[in-house]
């Protein structure tokens, strides 16, 4: 067992990144881009303050009820969500496996997103001979 019920099998470290990254599938993250064959993998950033991800927020509250609908094993609770404060980017690579880096700044962030997107971009134009977008 880990952390807060959640078992940590497969693809996910902790009940924080599963959840982190069911947010980037539902649409909670601010942007994404990448591929899974990239050496970046596809990328998403995520930036939460406590209010985003607190019980009395009733969008975040559907996706939470969604993700525990898919871990019965994790009880909900404020010291849970308050692992989902911060800014972080995730990364899910072609292995399966997922990754989560968390930054102290926004700033921070969105630096090390914008290296993802250029590093995303040279490979990109490697492996299709183009930009990505048909040209």
């Amino acid at each position: 067992m880990s952390d807060h019920g959640f078992i940590a099998l497969g693809k996910f470290d902790s009940a924080r990144d599963s959840i982190l990254s069911y947010l980037c599938l539902a649409d909670w993250a601010e942007e994404s881009d990448g591929n899974t064959e990239a050496p970046t993998g596809y990328f998403s950033r995520i930036s939460n303050e406590a209010a985003d991800v607190s019980m009395e927020n009733t969008e975040f509250n559907s996706i939470m009820a969604e993700w525990l609908d898919f871990n019965p094993e994790v009880t909900d609770s404020p010291e849970l969500r308050s692992e989902l404060v911060g800014h972080f980017i995730v990364q899910s690579m072609d292995s399966g496996f997922v990754y989560v880096g968390t930054y102290t700044t926004e700033e921070a962030m969105l630096t090390v997103f914008a290296e993802m997107q250029e590093e995303f971009s040279a490979w990109d134009v490697d492996e299709n001979g183009d930009d990505g977008h048909g040209n």
